[in-house]
């Protein structure tokens, strides 16, 4: 008998939500985006908010 195992490897993966590529790492699964796409998200999230107006903003 052969020492090694002959078994196909079997991987849960999905796609990331922003770029559709797909998705290895049992945190990106669970979390629906890989690391670079959430880093990026992250980064347009604080964009937008800061450059939102606010009610004092609109009176000053």
């Amino acid at each position: 008998m052969a020492a090694t195992d002959d078994r196909p490897e079997v991987r849960l993966v999905a796609h990331c939500r922003r770029c559709h590529g797909w998705l290895l790492s049992p945190r990106s699964v669970a979390e629906g985006i890989g690391p670079t796409c959430a880093i990026r998200e992250r980064a347009e999230l604080r964009a937008a908010e800061s450059s939102a107006l606010t009610l004092f903003d609109i009176a000053a």
